[in-house]
């Protein structure tokens, strides 16, 4: 579905450059040949008053919207070249050669958006840290006294390209108040308890040459500076040591003074939030000083506060250079730190946490289902992303691979032997039943139901997580399937989808998202191999709208293979949302467009595509 944002009317500043950029004979041919032809077989369907699949063409006719968007038309040039639309029967099809014309076009759009000037960083909202990043966080600036404070908060939802990092989807509840105020306590509590980390915490001590309000500000700027991630003021020290007076006052201590008014530090906004500084008056975009800098690389690759180092090199200015923010991505990328960022970027693009979520198969039907190999699940996912993201392995293996990762009870419901174990190690494949993470056991049990699998899940899944092409969402009042595997009419589970979907209001969706899961039949509802379903042999063949047949699912990645150029796009558009904390704009797709070339210039490596993401130019930018 396109969302409405990239529909929106773009201030006068951002027009003049877009359209500059556009150029005349990209513009001309758009008013000239393609408009025209939109006119005459898709406006009926997707004008203001229609917006079927919530598009609506007709502001196209707009020379003030962003023409070329390029989500907008890979979707349309999809509809167009596997002749979804216009739809066969409602009306007369496009001669070839005008399918043609709007293909050549869209190519030579996308090309005019590649050359494009980056010149939008779009905003960047100030954002409270997620539950995830809280808890890394307090782990790190507390020196690991407690790392798990932020597991009872409430769940964070998901914006933008899907992750929890989004500020849109951050508002702060009473509720979160009262578990930001607990959490301090325990933390502080903690550190407390171990002398080791409290003399960490506690650097400077009063004595008969060093008054006690010197100490203390000496350790509040400490804390205080390593909590805001930046240097600290003088009046917020003189704020922190009026709470640490007032606690002298009350008769307490010198350590339990300094602990009151850590704790005011834990609960400032500015260790709460993160924040960059804006500049009045100023009408352009700006590079982000060194400590906002350190800050965004921490948070991206790490879900925590900067170290030391990133400290450093901010106080002396060199966050800037491209060279620099290279080493330091690979720096952080070896740092035990990083796992935070292959479980909360991977796992949420590949919906590994439904696995603790949401996924409860019947445990009377399949009793291999036990705790532990829920998390040889989930483990795996991490592994293998692991193995990509951090490693520098080829992110195409996402989409097949000759490898997994598995311990033994794993081993065990995939069929692989010689795995002795509780740990997880890497595996050869020795057949071409998995691969990727189509065969992957979290993903196979996430996208079905408790007692049979959901070719209609599964397809959407490959569909949006895969492909970044999501259907459309389904009519009103279409009906739907029963959960079970029980036998209706005496018809086998696709028998039943097949005549569900022969509903005309029904086809459009599912002729996409049933293929990709039919291919995925062989594997039961929690990822086990299957040749037949209560008896009867599985039909595994499907057909992608462009005609391309496949049965089985080694069959089925090959041909997703052959348009890796859409889990390019989607995995480039992802890792950007991600590292942006924001869901993508039309603004940015010269920087996707450019990211996308990267990688594949790269062979499709994971850590050149991270660094450029890093060096990009919204992630180094800030605007009003």
């Amino acid at each position: 579905m396109v969302h409405s944002r990239f529909w929106a009317i773009w201030g006068s500043l951002f027009l003049a450059v877009f359209a500059k950029a556009e150029g005349p004979d990209t513009l001309t041919r758009l008013e000239k040949d393609i408009l025209p032809l939109l006119e005459k077989n898709c406006l009926e369907c997707h004008d203001a008053d229609a917006a079927k699949a919530d598009i609506n063409l007709e502001l196209l006719w707009d020379a003030k919207t962003a023409r070329l968007d390029v989500r907008l038309w890979d979707k349309i040039g999809e509809q167009v070249r596997t002749q979804q639309m216009p739809p066969p029967k409602e009306k007369a099809q496009p001669t070839a050669d005008e399918r043609k014309r709007i293909a050549d076009w869209i190519q030579q759009a996308q090309q005019t958006v590649w050359e494009m000037p980056a010149t939008d960083p779009g905003f960047r909202k100030a954002r409270r840290l997620t539950k995830r990043e809280f808890s890394l966080t307090m782990r790190d600036l507390l020196y690991g006294a407690h790392d798990h404070l932020g597991e009872t908060f409430p769940t964070d939802g998901a914006g933008g390209e899907g992750f929890d990092n989004n500020a849109d989807t951050l508002f702060i509840p009473p509720l979160l108040i009262e578990k930001f105020i607990e959490a301090a306590d325990i933390g502080l509590k903690a550190a407390w308890e171990k002398p080791d980390i409290k003399a960490k915490l506690i650097q400077h001590w009063p004595s008969a040459s060093h008054p006690q309000q010197q100490a203390a500000k000496e350790n509040l700027q400490i804390f205080a500076q390593r909590a805001f991630r930046r240097p600290v003021t003088d009046p917020e020290i003189a704020s922190l040591l009026a709470i640490f007076d007032q606690a002298s006052k009350r008769g307490l201590d010198f350590e339990s003074s300094l602990k009151v008014s850590y704790k005011a530090v834990l609960l400032s906004p500015k260790f709460l939030i993160l924040q960059e500084q804006d500049r009045p008056g100023e009408s352009k975009p700006w590079l982000v000083n060194g400590h906002e800098m350190a800050q965004r690389l921490s948070y991206f690759l790490w879900s925590s506060m900067p170290d030391e180092e990133l400290s450093r090199l901010a106080n002396e200015g060199k966050l800037a250079e491209p060279a620099v923010i290279e080493s330091q991505v690979k720096r952080m990328l070896t740092d035990n730190r990083a796992a935070a960022f292959v479980k909360h970027f991977a796992a949420q693009w590949l919906g590994l946490d439904a696995l603790f979520n949401t996924v409860d198969p019947d445990r009377g039907k399949y009793k291999e289902f036990t705790q532990s190999l829920r998390q040889a699940m989930y483990d795996e996912g991490l592994y293998f992303s692991s193995a990509i993201l951090r490693e520098n392995g080829r992110v195409l293996d996402f989409l097949d691979s000759k490898h997994t990762f598995v311990n033994e009870e794993l081993a065990k419901l995939y069929g692989i032997p010689d795995v002795k174990g509780p740990e997880m190690r890497r595996v050869s494949l020795t057949d071409d039943r998995r691969g990727g993470v189509l065969g992957m056991g979290g993903m196979l049990a996430a996208t079905a139901y408790p007692q049979r699998t959901s070719p209609v899940l599964r397809g959407k899944w490959v569909l949006e997580n895969l492909l970044g092409t999501p259907a459309p969402p389904p009519p009103a009042n279409v009906g739907s399937l029963p959960e079970d595997d029980r036998k209706i009419e005496n018809l086998t589970f696709r028998q039943q989808l097949e005549k569900h979907r022969s509903k005309p209001q029904c086809m459009g969706c599912h002729n996409r998202l049933d293929p990709p899961g039919f291919g995925l039949e062989n594997f039961d509802p929690i990822g086990k191999w299957r040749d037949n379903e209560n008896g009867k042999p599985l039909d595994v063949r499907g057909s992608f709208v462009d005609g391309r047949s496949f049965t089985g699912p080694a069959e089925m990645r090959r041909l997703l293979m052959q348009e890796k150029s859409k889990f390019v796009r989607n995995f480039c558009a992802r890792l950007l949302g991600y590292a942006l904390g924001r869901g993508l704009e039309t603004f940015d797709q010269p920087t996707l467009l450019r990211l996308e070339e990267n990688l594949v210039k790269e062979d499709y490596h994971a850590l050149p595509l991270i660094i450029a993401v890093a060096q990009s130019y919204p992630f180094t930018h800030r605007r009003h």
